[in-house]
């Protein structure tokens, strides 16, 4: 999925209001003129650095989160729902995600925990680029398993990020405590 810039600012000004928006906006070219993975990797990666100074990394981790969770689509989380009607247990879930290739195709439970994996980076916008670029832009997939998990489990959960192609890591690596 490539970086859904709307969705970005919308749930920037959701956080903090509209006066961010223009200062991080101020002095980049619009995200929509960007022609090169290069160079909407390198804009992406120079958002983020930004966006941590302005805001610090918590508050950027809970805007790159709650991207994630508008990104997953309302038909996964159906086809995901309509496996866990026929599935005899959380395992057995997982198993059908993963044949599914739902959240990666590599999920597996370990006691109260998820885990989650895949060894390429599914967001078209920075998945070319071999720049490590900040893993706040991963925290995005945090929330996309986020919605996912408490939308089949009903009831929160934490995601948390362990690695990242984009940082440097060989695959994504996730946590998500049930």
């Amino acid at each position: 999925m490539p970086f859904k810039i709307l969705n970005f600012i919308d749930n920037l000004n959701d956080h903090t209001g509209k006066g961010l928006e223009e200062r991080l906006m101020q002095n980049r070219v619009p995200y929509e003129t960007l022609s090169t993975n290069n160079q909407t990797a390198r804009w992406i990666g120079s958002l983020m650095d930004d966006l941590c100074v302005e805001i610090g990394n918590e508050n950027a981790k809970s805007v790159m989160e709650a991207c994630g969770q508008r990104c997953i689509g309302q038909s996964v989380l159906q086809k995901a729902f309509k496996l866990k009607q026929v599935s005899l247990d959380l395992d057995d879930l997982l198993g059908k995600l993963n044949q599914e290739h739902i959240g990666g195709g590599t999920l597996w439970r370990e006691e109260n925990m998820i885990h989650a994996s895949y060894e390429l980076c599914y967001c078209g916008s920075v998945s070319k680029t071999r720049k490590p670029i900040s893993n706040i832009y991963c925290q995005c997939s945090c929330g996309w398993y986020k919605r996912l998990f408490e939308t089949l489990l009903d009831k929160p959960v934490k995601v948390e990020l362990l690695d990242s192609i984009i940082h440097g890591a060989d695959n994504c690596q996730f946590i998500i405590h049930i």
